[in-house]
This record gives C-alpha cells, sequence and structure tokens, in this order.
C-alpha cells in the first residue's frame, strides 16, 4: 500500500497523513522555525510525492485526564447532651457538743509594807570662792608720726622761644596791577592768594623779626613732705584678777526612809469544766444528674470530582524521502 505526503507551501507549517489510533483521528501538525529551510533547493519538489520505500510508523503513548464523580460516605463528628448520674460531695452543718477545762482569771486583793527611799529637801549655806576682774588706769607712752609740709628750692632748664632781629633781601614791585583770587587750600578750605602783574621789581634789605629757641636755667620752689616722730602719754584701763569669797544658800536633797501601806491586786487562774456547742461541716455523697454534652460520629454521603487519568496510543509514520539527498524536515523526530 503506497503512501503519499502532501507538503504545504505555508512557511514554518508542514502538515503530515493522518494516522488513526483506536477510534480517533488525529492530524499530526508539527511547527518548525522560518529561518529553517524544508525544502532543499536543488530537490525539485511537486505537489504531491510519491516515496518508493514502505511507510513505517512508531506509537507514542498520551496521558488524558477525565473527572468522575464518586459518592462517599464520611463520619462527621456531632454534640448531642446526654443525663447521667454524677456522684459529688456535698457538706451538711451538723450542731454538736463538746467539754474542756479553762482558767478563769479571778482578783484577790491583799494588803502588803513596803519600805521606799524619799528626797527630802533641806536648806544649806555653802562657802565659794570666786574670781572677779578689777579695773584699775595707768599711763602708757605711745609713740605717732606726723606728716609735715616743707618747702624746698630747686633748679631746672627750660626751653624759651625769642624774637631776633634778622636783615633779609625782599623783592619790591613798583607799579603794575595787584590781583588777589581764591585757591583751595592744602589743609582744606580756601586761602587768599595775592598776584602783582607788571611793575619793576627792586631787590630791597628788610630788617625783620624771627622766632628763635633758646636753653634757659631757672630756680623753684617745691613742697615736699616731711615725716616727724612725737612721743605722748595715754591712759590705758587694765583689769587684774581678784580672789573673793562669799556665804550661799542651796537646797540639797536628803534621802529619808518611809514606810507605806498599800493594796496590791492580783489575778489568780481558777480552773473550772466549761461545755460549748459549736457546728461542724459533715461531708456525703449526693447523686445528682446533669447533661453532658457528648460527641459522636455520624455518617455522612458526599459527592466529589475525581480525577481519573487513561493513557492512548498513537502510531506516527517515520519514513525517509528517497528522492532528496538529506531526509525531509517532515520525517524528522
Amino acid at each position: 500500500m503506497r503512501q503519499f505526503f502532501v507538503l504545504a507551501l505555508i512557511p514554518g507549517l508542514v502538515v503530515g497523513p493522518q494516522v488513526r489510533a483506536g477510534n480517533d483521528e488525529i492530524g499530526q501538525i508539527r511547527m518548525f522555525d522560518q529561518n529553517v529551510s524544508v525544502i532543499d533547493e536543488n530537490c525539485p519538489i511537486d505537489p504531491v510525492v510519491e516515496c518508493e520505500t514502505p511507510l513505517q510508523t512508531t506509537r507514542r503513548i498520551v496521558p488524558r485526564t477525565t473527572y468522575k464523580t464518586v459518592t462517599k460516605t464520611i463520619m462527621v463528628p456531632q454534640t448531642v447532651m446526654e443525663t447521667r448520674d454524677v456522684q459529688s460531695v456535698e457538706y451538711r452543718e451538723e450542731v454538736r457538743e463538746r467539754s474542756h477545762m479553762v482558767y478563769e482569771q479571778v482578783p484577790e486583793t491583799r494588803q502588803v509594807v513596803t519600805q521606799h527611799t524619799v528626797m527630802v529637801p533641806e536648806t544649806r549655806q555653802r562657802t565659794e570662792t570666786f574670781s572677779i576682774q578689777v579695773p584699775f588706769e595707768r599711763e602708757v607712752p605711745q609713740t605717732y608720726t606726723v606728716e609735715k609740709i616743707g618747702t624746698e628750692t630747686r633748679t631746672g632748664t627750660r626751653q624759651v622761644c625769642r624774637c631776633v632781629p634778622k636783615t633779609e633781601m625782599r623783592t619790591t614791585v613798583c607799579g603794575g596791577e595787584v590781583i588777589k583770587r581764591s585757591v583751595e587750600s592744602p589743609n582744606g578750605g580756601v586761602k587768599v592768594q595775592t598776584v602783582v602783574v607788571g611793575g619793576t621789581k627792586t631787590q630791597e634789605p628788610v630788617t625783620v623779626m624771627r622766632k628763635q629757641t633758646v636753653q634757659q636755667t631757672y630756680t623753684y620752689n617745691v613742697s615736699v613732705p616731711r615725716t616727724e616722730t612725737h612721743t605722748r602719754m595715754l591712759k590705758q584701763t587694765d583689769y587684774r584678777t581678784e580672789t573673793r569669797t562669799r556665804e550661799v544658800p542651796e537646797v540639797v536633797q536628803v534621802p529619808k526612809i518611809e514606810s507605806r501601806t498599800h493594796n496590791v491586786t492580783e489575778m489568780k487562774s481558777v480552773p473550772r469544766q466549761k461545755t460549748e456547742t459549736y457546728t461542724e461541716r459533715v461531708p456525703h455523697v449526693v447523686t445528682k444528674q446533669v447533661q453532658v454534652p457528648v460527641t459522636k460520629s455520624v455518617a455522612k454521603q458526599i459527592t466529589e470530582q475525581v480525577p481519573v487519568t487513561t493513557y492512548d496510543v498513537i502510531e506516527e509514520p517515520v519514513s525517509d524521502c528517497v528522492n532528496c539527498d538529506e531526509p525531509s524536515a517532515t520525517t524528522k523526530k
């Protein structure tokens, strides 16, 4: 039996023959990269190429998952209240009697004579010696210093400024015009400048007075402080210590023994039998019915979807092209 391969001229897609596997027909489509040449340029291709060699097939197992509805029975916990008999211990009060020995304190009075020492005040005369400071006056010499002002003549030197005549040559202008104008002074302000225009200039000797500083010796009086020491007699009060005697009354505490009678009360313990009642809590067992929560397991049916996996066997053709130098891209695994 001959098999035919139909090559569709679509870039990147090669369609092979349909292979029957089981009850399903599966069209096998393989995708190739567009950069891979599917058809050899040196091999002429017809729309239908007949392969002279017999077609070989290979089998492939494909898993398939389906879901199946399954009913299950599960145990669900359920809490119910049940009545049960419970024994508990309770206490009831009972009145009882008991006897015991008690001691009572009974007062008892008796007379007691005691000796006491009493301090009695007594006035006595006491001679005491004391010291006293007695003032007296005496003359004491005292030296003191007096400051006096005296006059002293001294000689000094000073600078004296005098006016000395001096002959100088001065230019005299005869005729001409005198012009006065204001100019700015280097030290600030404005000064008047006199300018003579025209005339005849002559040189004449002129005697002028010029300042001259000379050194002059002179005498002067100076007040000078002078210290003098003097002595004088002053009256000074001093104190001397004298011992004297005097009589001083004082009160002295003298001990004296006295007898006293007084009552003494003492507590005496007397035993006696005493009966008393008391309340005691007595335990006893009591049966009660109580509601107790009990958890039981109850059967419950549920429905759930369970995945089921089946495996299909698919046959695929495997063959080489005899018309090309290299195997066709449709037969490569």
